[in-house]
Order: structure tokens, then C-alpha cells, then sequence
């Protein structure tokens, strides 16, 4: 097993165990709520969450990738028919679920841990930076969609601590080039470094097109490897990297200021 592999491990279970501590604790008016997923109450969201976990421990059938059909669209389409389903057998799909989906992750050879894993028009992925995709999504959809300011409950989590920062903005950074926007791919013409700062801090350059992407670099000030360089948090750069919130504000560029800010208002990955 990696260390990557392992560093995932640890985080995913730290994200699973929250999921499980949020949601378990709400009323039936809070789980109705609107979330801040367009579309989606709280308790719709939970069976999104519980998706991405069960089908690894065969509680729940993966959702089926149609490749006519877009990647929101499936999802949003089997996370939906989960829904009719009661919280309590949906946080009980997740608790059993558990063990299997950590040591399904803890147990991957480097071999197993490459194998391609089909998601449709998203991509294919290795299946080791599954684990990651499970904690940038409930991450995302638990502090972000359901807690304030954004979503509708209000709770005060701790700070998220750098191996889920890690974790998340790892699977964001992976999927730069199969999970944007064709007009984002168009526009960067240049290579484009992210830094990333704070707890998780990385560093990324993206090479035109996003045909390539070299994730560590060493940067230091300005890349001169690179057209501009953006700095921004881990954490802002999945808030606005998703357009879950505004760019602005929330990120310092040097270099050619005028094209990354070009390329980064077509940028969205989800």
C-alpha cells in the first residue's frame, strides 16, 4: 500500500465517521430542508453520500455510468430513487458499509490500486483515488451544502485538518483534465500553476489544454515555468475550483494576471 494510499485511508475514515455524526443528529425539519445542492434537500443529500459508499460494500448497487447520459444526470438521477428510502436505513447503509469501504482502500496492491475505474462522461480514474473522490464528496456536500453559511444547519465543525484537505484537492486536482469545461481546456493555451496554501498546501502546474498536469511542484514566488501563478487556500480553492463560491477575493496572481483571470472564470470542476 502507498503512502498516498494510506494517508487516504486514515482521512476517509475521520469524513465517513463526521457524515455519520452530522446527519445522525437532525430533526426530521432539518433533514427536509432545502440544501445548497439546487434541487436537493438535506436528506437527499445524505443518499448521494451514502451512493459513494455503499456499492463498495455491495449494500447498494453502484450507480450505472451511461455513457449518453452526463455524470450529474446519472447521479442525480440514482441518488434520487435512494431518497425514498428512511434517514435512518440511509445512515445505517453507511455505518455498515464502514469497514468494507476501509478495507477495501487498506488492502490495494499498487497493481489493483491502478486499475481504471469507468465514471461515463467524468472519466476514468485509477481506483485507488476513489478514496479520495468519497472524501472530497462528503466534504464538500456535508460542510458545504448542508452546514452554514451555505447550506441550512446551523453547526459548528472543528477546522478540517490537512489529510482530508489533502485527500479532497488531490481527487480535484486529478480531475482537472477529464472534469472541466471544454471552454476552460480552450482558454488555457499556457502553463498555469495553482499554489495551494494552508493546511493541505500543494502545488500544481496545468499544461495547455490540460493535457498534462505536474502535481507536486516545488514553487517558490512566481513560476517561470508558467504563463501566471494563482495562490489560494486548499480549502478556497474547492470552494471556488466546484463554484460552490465566488474566486474573488480568495486568490493572489502573478504573472500574466490578464489571462489566468481569463482561464479561471471557465474553470469548474465537480
Amino acid at each position: 500500500m502507498s503512502s498516498d494510499t494510506a494517508s487516504a485511508e486514515t482521512a476517509l475514515e475521520r469524513t465517513l465517521t463526521e457524515t455519520l455524526d452530522v446527519f445522525g443528529g437532525l430533526t426530521a425539519e432539518e433533514l427536509d430542508a432545502p440544501s445548497a445542492c439546487e434541487g436537493w434537500t438535506v436528506h437527499t443529500t445524505l443518499a448521494h453520500l451514502t451512493l459513494s459508499v455503499a456499492g463498495f460494500a455491495g449494500l447498494l448497487p453502484l450507480t450505472p455510468y451511461d455513457q449518453d447520459l452526463e455524470f450529474e444526470d446519472a447521479v442525480d438521477a440514482h441518488t434520487r430513487e435512494v431518497a425514498a428510502r428512511p434517514t435512518a436505513e440511509l445512515l445505517e447503509i453507511i455505518r455498515s458499509s464502514l469497514p468494507a469501504v476501509l478495507a477495501t482502500f487498506a488492502g490495494l496492491t499498487d497493481e489493483v490500486a491502478a486499475m481504471p475505474v469507468n465514471m461515463g462522461t467524468a472519466g476514468s480514474y485509477p481506483l485507488g483515488t476513489i478514496a479520495d473522490a468519497i472524501v472530497f464528496d462528503h466534504t464538500c456536500h456535508t460542510r458545504w451544502d448542508v452546514l452554514a453559511p451555505r447550506g441550512p444547519i446551523q453547526r459548528t465543525l472543528p477546522d478540517l485538518d490537512g489529510g482530508r484537505l489533502t485527500a479532497a484537492t488531490r481527487w480535484l486536482i486529478g480531475g482537472i483534465p477529464q472534469m472541466t469545461t471544454d471552454r476552460f481546456r480552450e482558454l488555457l493555451t499556457d502553463p498555469l500553476t495553482l499554489v495551494l496554501t494552508g493546511p493541505g498546501a500543494t502545488a500544481v502546474r496545468l499544461h495547455a489544454h490540460a493535457d498534462a498536469v505536474d502535481h507536486p511542484v516545488e514553487v517558490t514566488g512566481t513560476d517561470d515555468q508558467a504563463r501566471a501563478t494563482v495562490r489560494t487556500s486548499a480549502a478556497d480553492f474547492i470552494l471556488w475550483g466546484t463554484g460552490r463560491e465566488p474566486r474573488h477575493g480568495r486568490v493572489e496572481i502573478s504573472g500574466d494576471t490578464a489571462y489566468a483571470t481569463t482561464v479561471l472564470d471557465a474553470m469548474r470542476v465537480y
